[in-house]
């Protein structure tokens, strides 16, 4: 990617990033986050938006996901959806 091309990128997402150009290199912040990495001029000529982009991310555009079992519940104030996965459960007997 061509430098000027990146703080085209960057001015146009100027609501998800601040950068400047310092230190032999491109200092970006990435708003969301609140990740700043520093992409040096080699680094911008080899990579992609997408690459670059993914680096300010630093691993924290994750969705986490938890189910909670083990509790006991009213089953009448369950959803469909909830109902059928009860229905579909394997049923076993304790001896």
């Amino acid at each position: 990617m061509e430098l000027q091309e990146l703080k085209d990128k960057l001015t146009s997402e100027k609501q998800s990033f601040d950068f400047s150009e310092e230190d032999g290199g491109v200092y970006i912040r990435n708003k969301r986050y609140d990740t700043k990495i520093h992409a040096s001029y080699e680094a911008i000529e080899k990579h992609d938006w997408n690459t670059i982009k993914a680096q300010t991310v630093a691993g924290r555009d994750v969705n986490h996901i938890t189910r909670v079992t083990g509790y006991f519940t009213i089953v009448e104030g369950w959803n469909k959806g909830k109902i059928g996965e009860l229905r579909d459960r394997y049923k076993s007997q304790v001896k």
